[in-house]
C-alpha cells in the first residue's frame, strides 16, 4: 500500500479468519486494512492461505522427529443414516389348534411375520460414528499438502427370540421345491397326541461401516475481494480457494445374519432333542483411486466449505454360509444318540462355502461444512456428509426361501433337485447424516 506504514510486524493471525474486524463492515472495512494487506502469508503467497496459520518457513526433511510445521488434525462425531438391511420372512406365528399343514405358513390368513419379510428392514434408524482428519503442509503459502481421514460407524446388531410350548404355533416359512407350494419348518407346536414340540427360535443380525484414505492435495486457484453478503448491506472482504486431491481410498462393508433354533419334541414319534442354525455374512472391500475437488470460502471467522470426492475402483465380495445340526434322538431311552450334520434349514450343501468375486465399484461423496473459528487454531465445524457405493453384497439377498427338503439333515442322497443353489446378487448401499466436531491448525 502506498503511504505511511502503519503496522509493520506481523499479528498472531492475519488470516480472513481471526481479523474479523478488519474484514467486516467495521470503520476499516474493504478499503482500510485487509487480509492481502498485512501481510500475513510473506511475500508472493498471495490469497492461497485463506484463513489459515503460516509459519516462519516451509516443511524440511531433517533426521531429528519433528512435527511439521504447518499442519490440521480434526475429529468428528456423526450421526448417520444408513441403507437398510432386507430380509425375508423368517420367524411366522399362527393361532394354537391350527392344522399342522397350515402352521406358519405364509400365505395361510391365520400367518402373521413375526420377524423379517417386506417393509421390515434392518438398521434404518440412526446409528452413530466418528471420523479423524489430519495432515500438512509441504510448502509455507499451502499450496502443496498430504493428508488422511478414516471413517467408521459403531457396529450395529438387532436381535429376536420367541419361545412357545405350541400356543401360539412357531414357525420358519419357506417355499418346499418339491410340493411347488409355501411350506414351513415347525419350532413350537402342540396337537396333543404325536406332536408336542417346545422350541425358541432367535435371529440376531449385526452391521459396520469403515474406510479411510490419504491423498494429495493441491492448491488450483484462489481469489478475495469485497462483496454484499445475504445478512449485510455493506461490502465484506472475503477469501475463496479451490483445491484438487488425488490418493486411494479403501472402505469395508461387514453384515451377516443368524439363525438359531433349540426344540424339543415329547411326542409320539421323533422324540428327541434338535439344534439348528443357519449363518450368513458378508464382506465387501473397496480399494480404488480418489478423486476430489474442494472449495472454501472464508469470511471473518466464518468458514464454508465444500467437498466433492469420487472414488472408482474394485470391490472384493465374500459371502460365507454356514449350517449346523445336532440331532438327540431319544426313542430309545436306554441308547441314545448323537448325530451331528454340516446342514441346517436354509443353508444346506448346495449353497454352503465361502464364495468370492470382483466387482467394479464407483463410491462417490458429497460433504458440506461450516466452520467457526473460536481461537486462533481451533475451529468448530458442522455439516452434512453421504456416501453411496455400487456393487455390494449383503446377506438378505442371500438367504434362500427355495428348499428341496431332501436336502434337510439327514439328508436324503440322490435327489434330483439340489435346492438352494448359490448365486451372487449384488445391490447398493449408501448412508447420510450429519458431522459435528473440531478442527486444530498450527
Amino acid at each position: 500500500m502506498e503511504g505511511e506504514i502503519i503496522y509493520e510486524s506481523a499479528i498472531v493471525d492475519g488470516s480472513c479468519d481471526a481479523m474479523g474486524a478488519s474484514c467486516g463492515c467495521g470503520s476499516v472495512g474493504c478499503d482500510g486494512i485487509g487480509c492481502d494487506s498485512m501481510g500475513s502469508c510473506g511475500p508472493n503467497c498471495g490469497c492461497s492461505m485463506c484463513g489459515e496459520l503460516p509459519s516462519g518457513r516451509a516443511w524440511r526433511p531433517a533426521i531429528t522427529l519433528s512435527l511439521p510445521q504447518d499442519g490440521w488434525i480434526s475429529f468428528e462425531g456423526l450421526g448417520i443414516w444408513s441403507d437398510g438391511m432386507e430380509l425375508p420372512a423368517l420367524v411366522t406365528q399362527s393361532p394354537s389348534g391350527t392344522d399342522q399343514a397350515d402352521a406358519g405358513v405364509l400365505t395361510r390368513g391365520t400367518t402373521t411375520t413375526l420377524f423379517g419379510g417386506p417393509g421390515r428392514d434392518l438398521f434404518e434408524d440412526s446409528r452413530t460414528g466418528w471420523r479423524l482428519k489430519f495432515g500438512f503442509w509441504l510448502d509455507r503459502c499451502h499450496t502443496w499438502g498430504v493428508g488422511a481421514d478414516y471413517l467408521e460407524l459403531d457396529r450395529e446388531t438387532e436381535s429376536f427370540s420367541a419361545t412357545s410350548t405350541g400356543d401360539p404355533v412357531l414357525a420358519r416359512p419357506f417355499f418346499n421345491t418339491l410340493t411347488g407350494r409355501e411350506d414351513a419348518e415347525l419350532v413350537a407346536l402342540n396337537n396333543g397326541a404325536d406332536i408336542q414340540l417346545t422350541g425358541t427360535v432367535g435371529v440376531t443380525a449385526y452391521s459396520e461401516l469403515a474406510g479411510g484414505s490419504f491423498y494429495l492435495r493441491r492448491m488450483m486457484c484462489c481469489d478475495e475481494g469485497c462483496r454484499q453478503w445475504l445478512f449485510c448491506g455493506c461490502a465484506g472482504h472475503y477469501c475463496s480457494r479451490s483445491e484438487f486431491r488425488v490418493g486411494y481410498r479403501f472402505m469395508q462393508l461387514d453384515e451377516g445374519v443368524g439363525i438359531t433354533e433349540d426344540l424339543t419334541n415329547n411326542g409320539t414319534f421323533n422324540i428327541g432333542d434338535f439344534d439348528i442354525m443357519d449363518q450368513f455374512d458378508t464382506e465387501n472391500q473397496f480399494n480404488g483411486i480418489d478423486l476430489a475437488w474442494n472449495y472454501r470460502i472464508t469470511r471473518g471467522y466464518w468458514t464454508c466449505e465444500s467437498l466433492v470426492r469420487l472414488a472408482v475402483g474394485n470391490t472384493r465380495q465374500t459371502v460365507r454360509i454356514a449350517g449346523q445340526t445336532v440331532i438327540v434322538d431319544r426313542n430309545d431311552t436306554t441308547n441314545q444318540t448323537t448325530d451331528t450334520f454340516d446342514a441346517g434349514l436354509l443353508a444346506l450343501a448346495s449353497n454352503s462355502g465361502t464364495h468370492q468375486q470382483d466387482e467394479f465399484s464407483v463410491l462417490p461423496e458429497l460433504n458440506l461444512t461450516l466452520g467457526y473459528q473460536l481461537t486462533d487454531h481451533f475451529k468448530a465445524t458442522f455439516g452434512y456428509t453421504g456416501i453411496y457405493w455400487s456393487n455390494v453384497v449383503r446377506p438378505g439377498q442371500h438367504i434362500p426361501t427355495m428348499i428341496d427338503t431332501n436336502q434337510l439333515p439327514p439328508a436324503i442322497t440322490g435327489a434330483s433337485d439340489p435346492r438352494p443353489l448359490f448365486a451372487f446378487d449384488t445391490t447398493d448401499y449408501w448412508a447420510h447424516g450429519l458431522t459435528y466436531g473440531l478442527e486444530y491448525r498450527w
